[in-house]
């Protein structure tokens, strides 16, 4: 190719932006302004698109061109701003500016009250529970070792189980509809079991690469994958309904774990952390953080006592109590919440 052909090349459009505030991050409620400047070094324009996280906004065709990006309208967390110019040839240019907005809420603090010990299988590597018809429910994971559990309270023991192939490794677990659906690690596949005989009744795929915690607020399936991300899902079609991202005040949170939705409000352990987070379902913003500090160290007997992290949380919302344990736990607690005076 010689140097006249080369020159004869069409060039692709780019696209620069300004923001206005320019910030690291922007508290949800600021309006920004988002400037953008298309540069052709050859051809003409046909059109230049603006889409927000996958989301048509506007088209037109004027190089220099500003919007309003309402942080309250797409919500806390991080956001990706697409521009591409397309020349009446053809040839386009894509470029990208990312927006991060924290929550306008400071969590409500709370430390907590342990209201009643039980025994609780320190064999069990604690993945996912729940009580459905004040019944507990547990799901346990690792290979070769994955199982769910119908287990009495008092005692710790199971009444019924189902042990999964050797080569899953189990996570969360929520029952609905008579149901009980799982989460698997790595697989990207999930189990369907019937709740009284704990027969497998059939399969379901995800996009997420891991499976961590599952609830249901009684209609979609609510899961984690480690990110911050939680995901609502058709129980019956198994398409993803809408996502939210979990933030505080200052950043995204990372490592949701186990998920329970109590009255409206989905709860979560943050893996290899002390902590809860209490989430607002529509929005994604941490309502409250709940420190369980103490609570492992209260039950560890021996440094050679094989104990894990906190993971799991349960609701019986006939007695209105609250369940946690750990992975590989002797000990289930029921706690009460205390507020922290501010």
């Amino acid at each position: 190719m010689n140097c006249a052909q080369s020159n004869s090349r069409s060039r692709r459009p780019v696209t620069s932006f300004q923001l206005d505030p320019q910030k690291k991050s922007y508290k949800l409620g600021i309006d920004i302004n988002v400037n953008l400047q298309t540069k052709l070094k050859d051809g003409s324009i046909d059109q230049i698109e603006i889409s927000v996280d996958g989301k048509h906004i506007t088209t037109s065709k004027i190089l220099t061109n500003s919007f309003i990006y309402k942080t309250t309208y797409f919500g806390v967390g991080k956001h990706i701003i697409k521009v591409t110019a397309t020349k009446t040839d053809g040839v386009s240019g894509d470029n990208y500016e990312e927006i991060f907005v924290t929550s306008d809420r400071k969590p409500t603090q709370y430390t907590y009250q342990v209201v009643a010990v039980y025994p609780h299988d320190a064999a069990r590597f604690t993945q996912g529970l729940e009580f459905h018809d004040n019944v507990l429910y547990e799901g346990t994971g690792q290979e070769k070792s994955s199982f769910i559990f119908q287990t009495e309270l008092k005692t710790g023991k199971k009444t019924k189980e189902y042990k999964l192939e050797d080569q899953y490794f189990g996570e969360g677990i929520t029952i609905l509809n008579n149901k009980i659906f799982e989460l698997t690690y790595k697989h990207q596949i999930g189990f369907i079991y019937d709740l009284n005989t704990f027969k497998l009744l059939n399969t379901w795929k995800y996009k997420s690469r891991e499976g961590w915690g599952l609830t249901n607020d009684g209609h979609s399936l609510i899961m984690s994958d480690g990110t911050e991300n939680v995901y609502f899902i058709n129980p019956d079609t198994f398409q993803e309904e809408r996502k939210i991202q979990v933030c505080n005040e200052y950043n995204i949170v990372k490592n949701i774990n186990e998920l329970e939705y109590i009255k409206g409000e989905i709860w979560a352990n943050i893996w290899q952390t002390d902590n809860l987070v209490i989430i607002d379902p529509k929005t994604g913003k941490i309502t409250g953080e709940v420190n369980l500090a103490g609570l492992s160290g209260s039950i560890v007997q021996s440094q050679e006592e094989q104990m894990d992290v906190l993971n799991g949380i349960a609701w019986n919302p006939i007695t209105d109590k609250i369940y946690v344990t750990g992975k590989w736990w002797p000990k289930l607690f029921e706690i009460k919440l205390i507020q922290k005076d501010n």
